[in-house]
């Protein structure tokens, strides 16, 4: 068997068990597109190392690429079309530690403002669809990829609720969204041109202009186009600069930050995040506690009022 056809088989098995699967199947066809349609008896653990490094030091890339070609391998060893995996023992590591980029409610007041330049950009996004898709990403919470998804019939506005599914964990909730949010929506549904969503329930409640879906990597460049233009940036010395996704990481931290400053007890109230988030258990939750000065300070400030015998939660 060649490596197309192996990528197919695997990527089909995958769908049908309702994995989406996008990030692994760029890799997976960048992979076939390094070393070409070549049988997999041929693949070596050279052209795997050369892949999945592609420079000096390895990168959080890295070692994505190595569990994306590890998951492939494995399953293939496991139908008999091959019989050892092609890959080093021992897989990239990374020592840095990536830090989210954590919006101030300026930023994001300047980032909404600054959809207006897609208006002139050749980005085939129009900028009040971008405005609302980056508002609902950080007032619900959402991944992208959660927001691009929404189905017109996911939005339910009268019961302020919208539904996720094809979540990154194959799991599907439903997320209550405020007052303010739920008027937002209103608005920009009344400026849509009907035929935009061909009148169908099941079409995607944020398209193009010409009524197509979005991917997101047409997101991803008019939000770098967007943050740009909005001056927001890390140094330039720095790895990463502020992404998309941070949106759903200031959202997360700034709840929080509300809990404390309210005297709510965050630890009682974390399941209820975790579950908002779509989280699988806490963990993934809990990392937020730690991302930024300010929740640092309010937890230290809890604790100097805990141990003044002035607690002050609330568990409400």
């Amino acid at each position: 068997m060649n490596l197309l056809a192996a990528v197919d088989l695997y990527l089909g098995a995958k769908r049908s068990l309702g994995a989406v699967f996008s990030a692994e199947q760029r890799i997976l066809r960048s992979f076939m597109r390094a070393v070409g349609d070549i049988p997999l008896a041929a693949i070596t653990v050279e052209m795997c190392s050369s892949f999945c490094m592609a420079g000096a030091a390895p990168t959080q890339f890295s070692v994505r690429k190595h569990y994306a070609l590890h998951a492939f391998f494995r399953y293939l060893r496991g139908r008999g079309e091959i019989a050892i995996i092609p890959l080093p023992t021992a897989g990239p590591r990374v020592t840095f530690t990536f830090e989210p980029y954590i919006y101030s409610l300026d930023e994001l007041r300047r980032l909404l403002d600054a959809t207006e330049i897609l208006a002139t950009s050749r980005v085939p996004l129009p900028p009040q669809t971008v405005r609302m898709l980056l508002l609902v990403l950080y007032a619900a919470g959402l991944r992208a990829g959660e927001g691009l998804r929404l189905e017109r019939s996911d939005v339910d506005l009268a019961q302020r609720t919208l539904v996720i599914r094809n979540t990154k964990f194959f799991k599907s909730r439903v997320v209550p969204i405020g007052r303010s949010l739920t008027e937002t929506l209103h608005a920009y549904c009344a400026r849509q041109p009907e035929q935009a969503h061909n009148g169908s329930a099941a079409a995607r409640f944020f398209t193009t202009a010409a009524g197509k879906t979005i991917s997101l990597a047409q997101l991803e460049n008019a939000f770098v186009r967007v943050r740009r233009h909005a001056g927001i940036q890390r140094p330039s010395t720095d790895r990463w600069q502020p992404r998309l996704h941070d949106m759903r990481h200031s959202f997360a931290v700034h709840r929080l930050l509300s809990w404390y400053r309210a005297g709510i007890d965050v630890q009682a109230h974390l399941p209820m995040l975790a579950t908002y988030l779509g989280h699988v258990n806490l963990s993934g939750t809990q990392k937020y506690l730690t991302l930024t000065p300010q929740l640092l300070a309010e937890a230290a400030h809890r604790f100097e009022r805990y141990a003044e015998g002035n607690p002050e939660v609330r568990h409400d």
